[in-house]
This record gives structure tokens, sequence and C-alpha cells, in this order.
């Protein structure tokens, strides 16, 4: 009823100001159309990418991975950009066991590999939302982290980049303390004379990599919140005191 409508309105040749809180109305909408009002202590500001617009390739990428995908993260504070599905599924799981609801807080988490990470950051600062890059330490994410420095600008480099500090997510996790979840999962004794690499290839083999996070965040959540990385700690009260502070 909603599209039917909007596609009515849509044909009367009159000036059309819709106000929103419908992520179903957004993904009718072109972005170029969009704009966004962030509620300050003494104002109101609006945002939108304006008339210089972004490049078609860009502008494609962003309608079909936000406007058609995630049309509600626009009405996010601040975005906080993965680079895959397994750290979606870990990063919001860990978040919520350390107390942090990203939902009410106004964080939301968005994989960029799939649309690419510098269209979605000058799209978020076109658009008002503040926006945090989490990398794995392979020559891909180095490559990521050089990219969300450049785009940083003059701002502190930790409040807009976590790096991790392996080649990914799975060795990272296994080397702070949960080597037991991907040997068990991966049905090859600890004391078995097998690299770390093997054990976590053999262990998603057996599941699937975001089964195989959320193996690994359900067990952070028996052992407490100090098994969760103090770097993943870090970061979530990072993001969320950007989210607060676009907020206020």
């Amino acid at each position: 009823m909603l599209s039917v409508a909007w596609h009515l309105l849509n044909q009367l040749p009159l000036q059309k100001i819709t106000t929103t809180n419908s992520g179903e109305l957004l993904s009718l909408t072109p972005v170029g159309g969009v704009c966004r009002l962030v509620r300050g202590p003494d104002r109101v500001t609006a945002w939108r990418l304006g008339p210089q617009g972004m490049s078609a390739e860009d502008s494609r990428r962003i309608s079909f991975h936000i406007r058609f995908n995630r049309p509600t993260s626009l009405f996010a504070r601040c975005w906080l950009l993965v680079e895959g599905e397994t750290e979606v599924w870990v990063i919001n799981e860990l978040a919520r066991q350390c107390g942090y609801h990203f939902d009410a807080e106004g964080v939301k988490v968005i994989e960029f590999a799939q649309c690419g990470l510098r269209p979605l950051v000058k799209f978020a600062q076109r658009m008002g939302i503040e926006w945090h890059v989490l990398t794995d330490g392979d020559e891909a994410g180095k490559k990521y982290a050089a990219t969300a420095r450049s785009l940083a600008g003059t701002q502190s480099e930790h409040a807009r980049l976590t790096q991790l500090p392996a080649r990914d997510m799975e060795h990272f996790m296994y080397r702070q303390g949960f080597a037991d979840v991907y040997h068990r999962v991966a049905q090859i004794p600890q004391n078995a004379k097998i690299t770390m690499r093997r054990v976590i290839v053999k262990a998603i083999h057996r599941t699937s990599k975001p089964d195989l996070a959320l193996e690994v965040a359900m067990e952070a959540g028996r052992r407490g919140v100090e098994a969760i990385p103090a770097q993943l700690r870090h970061m979530f009260l990072r993001v969320t005191k950007l989210a607060r502070e676009r907020a206020d």
C-alpha cells in the first residue's frame, strides 16, 4: 500500500517534501533525493548528497548496498564497517555481551567488501553519519586500513580504525584464548601437531565461517566479558561514543 501510494504521489507535477521513519519508503527513493535531518542541542542540521552527487559507479553501489538492501541504516548515527558476514555476526553478539545495545545506540554494523569501503565512507560523510572501520591484518586489510586513514583526514586514526593483529577474525580469536573452540569444531585434539591455519580451515570446512563465529561468541558469553578481547571492547566503546556524540 505504501509503494502504491508513493508511486501515485510521484505522478503529481508538484514539488514534494515528505518526512518518514520508514525504511520501506526510503528504499523507493533515489539516494540523491534523500535528506537526513539530525537534531542537535540548538538546531536541526540537514545532510544530503547535494548537486555534486557521487560518481555513477558509486551511486549504483550505494543504491544496491544501502538503499535496496539496508535502507534502515540511513537512520543510524554511526556505521561500524566490517569486511564480511562473519564480522557482522560476531561483532553484534560480542557487543551485546559487553552491554552495548547497538540498535538502541544507533550503531549499524555493515559489511563493506561487496560495495567497497571508499563509497560507503564518502556517503556516510556526506549524509552526516559517523563511521568506524574494522579490518583484518592481511594484505587486503592493510589496504582497507590505508583507505580509512586517508578518508579520516586530520581526525585521530584510533577514532576511525581498528585493525586486527592477525590475518582474519578466526586467527585473531584463536590467539585470544579460543583455540579450544576451533579444535573442538574441527574435531582435532589440542595437543595434535598441526598448524593453527589447518585447524581453522578444518573447522570452517565442518561448519561455516558465520556459524564458527557464533560458536566462538557463545563460548565468550559463557566465559564472561573479560574473555572478550580488549581491542574489541575498546572498539565498542569508541563507536558508541561516536553515536552518542552525533545524538548530542
